[in-house]
């Protein structure tokens, strides 16, 4: 049908296009974030970009249910606005008529959300916490040069004079307590080194020496060396129940686990794609616009009942997450409670009828 191909084909390039500026704020926002927290030492300014991007891929399924809305709502708002919706009631094709169309698009959209929810966010959260891990290693990846940087653990302080464009260490200063002992430990230059076969970190010091003890002791001692090497991590990153965050948990052992939280996580995912088909009637609905009232004020409306709608979800998976919540009521009373009034609202709009009744005064 010809008004389906131009329902699809307009849907989706406003879609698109929404969706395009809000990832490229987004990821303006993120760039900004992650720049001040590499130079703060966080982690090493050349795995910003790999971030940015699992970040990105890591949250995309909550930013396209949006975009999508507003999508949607921006095109049916341009079909009302040059009466394209009243020649197509006129030829017999009525709002209920493009509800049709409308769930089939819907239907792609939420197979592509559904994929990124269920697989593609949980595996960018957690090779996202493992570049993270891997790439903060007590020395090297929090170097701030010319300043004193304390290590995450507190048991050191370590000062680089300089940080070469090969990541080479210049003018090393580390202070330090190793096997109960304190000690001082002066380096010309150094790197930071990995073993392929333990994955094992460290911070290898060239040419300097070594203060041990408290100086004026017998026992005070001054060490040359050519190569001295701290070990700064010991293993690798190895995911395990243990030491995972709810979104980095893959889907199918969500799903298998009674536990509150996981089974908060798994409705979380679901809601994602599962909203789509709440806020498709809804767009419908709000689009109409009254040259009386203005062209933003149903896109206001709009908006406000996305986020009412969105924060009704949160709030129920943290209680669920919480034990708060009856495990079988879940969120499963927010979609409820969104897709009755979106039918009843759909009903009136469709009927022709205002969206709230009108009582007559006596």
């Amino acid at each position: 049908m010809i008004v389906h191909k131009a329902f699809y084909r307009e849907a989706t390039q406003t879609t698109l296009l929404v969706t395009l500026t809000f990832l490229t704020l987004y990821l303006v926002v993120s760039l900004v974030k992650l720049l001040s927290e590499a130079a703060s030492g966080e982690f090493p300014v050349h795995v910003v970009f790999s971030l940015l991007g699992l970040e990105l891929l890591k949250n995309l399924a909550m930013i396209l249910p949006l975009t999508v809305f507003i999508g949607l709502l921006l095109t049916m708002a341009r079909w009302y606005r040059d009466s394209e919706v009243t020649v197509l009631a006129a030829c017999g094709v009525g709002l209920s008529q493009l509800l049709r169309p409308t769930f089939i698009w819907i239907s792609a959209v939420a197979a592509l959300v559904s994929a990124i929810a269920f697989y593609l966010a949980p595996m960018a959260a957690l090779l996202l916490h493992k570049i993270k891990l891997e790439n903060t290693s007590a020395y090297a990846a929090g170097i701030v040069p010319g300043r004193f940087n304390p290590t995450r653990n507190g048991r050191a302080i370590f000062y680089v004079e300089r940080v070469g464009n090969n990541g080479r260490l210049y003018d090393i200063f580390v202070s330090s307590a190793q096997f109960g002992k304190s000690g001082v430990l002066i380096a010309k230059r150094g790197y930071e080194y990995k073993n392929r076969h333990t994955g094992a970190h460290f911070l290898v010091l060239l040419n300097g020496r070594r203060y041990q003890g408290i100086p004026g002791r017998a026992n005070y001692r001054i060490l040359r060396y050519r190569t001295y090497a701290l070990r700064i991590k010991r293993k690798p990153f190895a995911p395990s129940p243990t030491n995972l965050t709810r979104d980095e948990v893959p889907t199918l052992t969500l799903l298998r686990s009674a536990d509150p939280r996981a089974i908060a996580e798994w409705q979380w995912r679901l809601a994602q794609p599962l909203s789509l088909f709440v806020l498709a009637p809804l767009a419908l609905i709000f689009a109409y616009t009254d040259s009386r009232k203005g062209a933003f004020a149903p896109l206001f409306t709009a908006i406000l009942a996305y986020f009412g709608y969105a924060n009704l979800l949160s709030i129920a998976h943290a209680l669920l997450a919480r034990g708060q919540e009856p495990l079988w009521l879940g969120l499963w009373w927010v979609h409820a409670i969104f897709a009755l009034l979106a039918a009843t609202l759909f009903n009136r709009r469709a009927r022709g009828k205002t969206l709230l009744p009108r009582f007559a005064l006596r």
